[in-house]
């Protein structure tokens, strides 16, 4: 039952025509994308502009017969919470970088003659770097470590989230807006549809430029 509900999902999600868009193309370039929740009343202006809160990487994406596939990798350092009487930072979590991101596979839409419309489900990935370059690989949700789990359990408990992205094309280049949310927590091994809905206090947004080729 749990697989034929999760087919269902992937095809109903999926499920666009194939002439849509371009037939092929690839394109890649810089994103920056912002750590903090804006939902959050408490949220300061200077907070959205200050550099500590944006994480930086970038991106590659693919159209094939019109069905996106978009990945992308950013670095962030770790929260600094204190120092050694050597001087040395001593990290929350002793996290020191923090490199994560998203692959979701989706469709393009054309909005106006010069933007499009795209959206995206896939699963988000990161790793957390000790100091001492230990590695944490996760998928999903940080909670979701693989050191931690079977390889089967690891797998099954990737949750999905969503990508939609706004972008303005002029020619080749692309400046283009995101917004990033997961999922309530929909994965293979919980597969109720209510968990689709997207837990909107957990979404963030960004921006990037993109070269096609």
């Amino acid at each position: 039952m749990k697989r034929l509900v999760t087919l269902l999902f992937i095809i109903c999600l999926f499920l666009v025509p194939l002439t849509a868009g371009r037939l092929f193309s690839v394109g890649f370039g810089s994103m920056s994308q912002l750590q903090i929740d804006l939902t959050d009343s408490n949220v300061q202006p200077a907070s959205i502009i200050d550099v500590h809160n944006w994480a930086t990487g970038f991106e590659v994406r693919t159209t094939v017969l019109g069905m996106n596939t978009e990945a992308y990798m950013l670095i962030q350092q770790g929260d600094i919470i204190d120092v050694t009487e050597g001087g040395m930072p001593v990290y929350a979590d002793d996290v020191a970088q923090k490199l994560f991101g998203m692959v979701a596979v989706g469709f393009t839409t054309k909005s106006s003659p010069l933007t499009t419309l795209s959206f995206g489900a896939g699963t988000r990935l990161g790793m957390n770097v000790s100091p001492d370059f230990g590695v944490e690989f996760w998928a999903g949700d940080e909670s979701n470590l693989y050191t931690q789990k079977s390889t089967e359990e690891f797998f099954s408990d990737m949750m999905i989230a969503y990508r939609i992205r706004l972008d303005l094309n002029i020619k080749k280049i692309s400046f283009g807006l995101h917004y990033e949310v997961p999922s309530s927590g929909f994965t293979y091994s919980q597969p109720e549809t209510e968990l689709l809905i997207p837990d909107w206090s957990q979404g963030k947004i960004g921006a990037a430029m993109i070269v096609s080729l």
